[in-house]
C-alpha cells in the first residue's frame, strides 16, 4: 500500500471514529463457527436465484482457521441435480441492526462463474416479502473478473413488483483475489454510502420515496421506508445464477476444476454505531506539537501493513512516532494519544490517551476487555 493510500486509509478512520463506535465484531479467531452469533443456511433452493449449488454445514465449505473465515466452492452433487457445494452463513437470530456501519475484512476468491457477498436482509418482514422489506447488498464480486466489485439496493415491491438500483460493476485498481480489502456499508436516516478500502464510491439517498411507480407496487408510507428497520448480515458464495444473466447455468466442471482459490476470505467483521461508550476503531492522530505539519515516510525495511521497520528516522520532526499495525507510520500529540501494545497481537496501536487496542481496535479497558481478539463489554 502505498502512502498516498495509507494517509487516505487514516483520514477515513479518524473521521469515522469521531462518529461511531464498535458495538459488534467476529474477528474469526477460533478453529471453529461461532454458533452463537451465526447460523447455517443449508439447502440446495438456488437462493432464489437460479444458482447452481447446495449449501451445506460441512467443513469442506465453511471453516475457521488461520484467523478468517472460509467459504469455499467444491464440485459435488447435491440433491435437485446439484453439482456443487459451498457455504452461507447468517446472524438472523443472534445480532440485527437499525443504521451504522458496517464493515468486513475481505479476500475474494478467484473462479469464473463464482458469486461472493456480504450482505444485510431485514429482520421482520414489515412491508411484505422479497423485496418490499429491502435488502443491502455491501460487497458483491462477479466471478470472472477480479477487479469487479459492486453494490445495490432491492425494494419496491413483492417479486415481480421488485425493482433494484446499485454502483453497477466498479473495477478496482489492484486483484481484489490476491489481498485483503475492507468492503463497508455507512447507513443513516438520510442516505447509505459504500466504500472499499475507506474510498465512497456509491452512494443512495434515503431521503426519497423507494415505491415502484413502474410496477404500480406502493408498499412505502413514507421517504427511507423500507430501509428503516432492523437488517441482519450474511456472507456466502454462491455459484452461478442470474447475477449472471444468460449464463446462470453455464459453469461446467471443466471450467470449475481451472478455479484458481475458490475461497471467500473473511477476516473479521464489525458493526459501529451512534452510541455512547468506550470504543473507537483507529483515530487520525491529533496534529503533532512541531513548527510543521509532519509527513510519514516509509520505512525502507516496511511493507504494506506488516508492522515491520518501526517509524523512519525524522518522519515526525521533534514530534513522536507510532508505527500503527493498520495505518502505518503516524505522528501524534501526546497529550491526546498514546502508542500502545495491542492486546491481542502486541503490535503497535495509535489509540486515544488511557485506551488500549484489541486487533486494531481502540478500546477504554474500564468499560471493554478483549478476549482472544474479540472486544466484549465488561
Amino acid at each position: 500500500m502505498n502512502i498516498y493510500t495509507t494517509l487516505l486509509l487514516c483520514l477515513f478512520a479518524g473521521a469515522m471514529s469521531q462518529q461511531y463506535q464498535l458495538v459488534w465484531s467476529d474477528e474469526f479467531n477460533g478453529n471453529a463457527l461461532d454458533r452463537g452469533t451465526w447460523q447455517y443456511e443449508a439447502n440446495c433452493d438456488g437462493g432464489g436465484n437460479n444458482e447452481m449449488q447446495c449449501y451445506t454445514t460441512s467443513g469442506d465449505n465453511v471453516a475457521v482457521r488461520n484467523g478468517s473465515l472460509e467459504l469455499r466452492a467444491r464440485i459435488q452433487a447435491g440433491a435437485r441435480g446439484k453439482q456443487y457445494s459451498s457455504g452461507r452463513i447468517n446472524t438472523r437470530h443472534a445480532a440485527a441492526w437499525k443504521y451504522g456501519r458496517f464493515e468486513a475484512r475481505i479476500k475474494l476468491p478467484d473462479g469464473i462463474y463464482l458469486w461472493p457477498a456480504f450482505w444485510m436482509m431485514p429482520k421482520d418482514s414489515v412491508y411484505g416479502g422479497w423485496a418490499s422489506s429491502g435488502e443491502i447488498d455491501i460487497m458483491e464480486h462477479k466471478g470472472g473478473n477480479t477487479r469487479d466489485h459492486s453494490s445495490a439496493l432491492h425494494y419496491g415491491g413483492s417479486w415481480p413488483k421488485n425493482t433494484h438500483q446499485g454502483s453497477g460493476s466498479r473495477f478496482h485498481a489492484q486483484d481484489l483475489s490476491r489481498d485483503y480489502h475492507i468492503y463497508s456499508a455507512t447507513w443513516t436516516p438520510d442516505a447509505i454510502q459504500f466504500f472499499v478500502d475507506g474510498n465512497n464510491f456509491y452512494t443512495m439517498t434515503l431521503k426519497r420515496s423507494f415505491n415502484n411507480a413502474g410496477a404500480n407496487s406502493f408498499p412505502y408510507s413514507k421517504d427511507g421506508q423500507p430501509f428503516d428497520q432492523q437488517f441482519y448480515l450474511i456472507l456466502n458464495l454462491a455459484i452461478g445464477g442470474g447475477f449472471f444473466g444468460g449464463n446462470s447455468q453455464a459453469l461446467t466442471q471443466a471450467q470449475a476444476r481451472a478455479w484458481r482459490d475458490p475461497t471467500l476470505y473473511v477476516d473479521y467483521v464489525r458493526v459501529y454505531q451512534q452510541t455512547s461508550g468506550g470504543v473507537t476503531p483507529n483515530p487520525v492522530p491529533a496534529p503533532a506539537p512541531t513548527s510543521r505539519t509532519p509527513t510519514p515516510t516509509p520505512a525502507p525495511t516496511q511493507s504494506g501493513n506488516n508492522n515491520a521497520g518501526g517509524c523512519a528516522a525524522g518522519a515526525c520532526g521533534g514530534a513522536p512516532c507510532c508505527h500503527d499495525q493498520n495505518a502505518g507510520q503516524q505522528c501524534y500529540n501526546t497529550n491526546a494519544h498514546a502508542c500502545v501494545a495491542d492486546v491481542f497481537s502486541q503490535r503497535s496501536a495509535l489509540c486515544p490517551k488511557n485506551h488500549s487496542a484489541c486487533k486494531g481496535a481502540c478500546f477504554s479497558p474500564n468499560q471493554y476487555k478483549c478476549t482472544n481478539g474479540r472486544l466484549s463489554p465488561k
